[in-house]
């Protein structure tokens, strides 16, 4: 996470003190890229770890998992990344429960939010 992003996990953190029992951070998703057979596999490995996709956080409740958006400033595309991140998360984890999803942030407009609530998916403004 960026700094801004980071400023806006711990002012949750104060203010939702025990919300997740456990969370993983830059937690990685997706194949990533792939390089062709004539690359080395030290390349190949650098390439596809700097290619995928992060989460930023995701919050464990039990075997309950969420998938955790920060951003200091929402917008609409961060609806998009948490609903790929679902996709990708349920694709190679499929025997885990399907994930909820959330935006922490410290400002939203309310056309933004008009999105968040379409998909049903829960803002906390920090």
């Amino acid at each position: 996470m960026i700094p801004a992003e980071v400023e806006t996990w711990n002012i949750f953190i104060d203010d939702y003190p025990g919300r997740f029992e456990t969370v993983d951070y830059d937690f990685r998703v997706g194949a990533g890229m792939e390089l062709d057979e004539g690359w080395a596999d030290n390349v190949k490995s650098m390439a596809t770890a700097i290619s995928q996709k992060r989460i930023d956080v995701l919050g464990w409740n039990g075997d309950q998992p969420t998938i955790i958006e920060i951003k200091k400033r929402a917008s609409m595309s961060a609806v998009g990344q948490l609903l790929g991140y679902k996709v990708l998360f349920i694709d190679e984890f499929e025997r885990l429960r399907v994930p909820k999803l959330m935006l922490i942030c410290q400002k939203i407009s309310r056309d933004d939010r008009m999105a968040f609530d379409n998909e049903k998916i829960p803002v906390i403004e920090v």
